[in-house]
């Protein structure tokens, strides 16, 4: 896949059906700078259509099967999704910045493009980097 593929190519490529509401989901995440949760997905749907939370959250969860989504929970259990990297132009080994009082998650990509290989006998695959702190919203 390439990180110019539309959504329905992209739901072609994984066998998915291609449906109105993972063709959305796919277009906010390609969209934002950064990981969304539910809420603010179903806030950037576009308006005067009618969009069912319950199939939101199915096409979430389809979508995450089929390899397609990160996933990460902040520090409320809230479950925050994003394009895997190979999907979109975010640097290799991008991490995030997770705010200890609102729960916002912000892209940090300045990371490198170096990963070890193997680390104690391990064949690294991915890697996942998180900092937190307080966001200038909440300081």
């Amino acid at each position: 896949m390439q990180d110019n593929d539309s959504p329905i190519d992209i739901l072609k490529n994984v066998g998915l059906k291609i449906t109105k509401n993972r063709e959305q989901v796919i277009s906010i995440l390609q969209d934002s700078k950064r990981p969304l949760n539910h809420q603010e997905i179903m806030e950037k749907l576009p308006k005067g259509q009618s969009w069912d939370r319950v199939t939101i959250y199915r096409a979430l969860s389809d979508l995450e099967s089929k390899k397609i989504l990160s996933t990460m929970l902040n520090g409320d259990r809230v479950t925050y999704f994003e394009l895997k990297e190979e999907l979109t132009e975010k640097a290799i080994n991008h991490g995030h910045v997770i705010c200890n009082k609102c729960g916002r998650i912000e892209c940090v990509d300045d990371l490198g493009k170096q990963m070890p290989k193997s680390v104690k006998g391990f064949k690294i695959s991915s890697m996942e980097v998180n900092f937190h702190g307080i966001c200038k919203d909440c300081q």
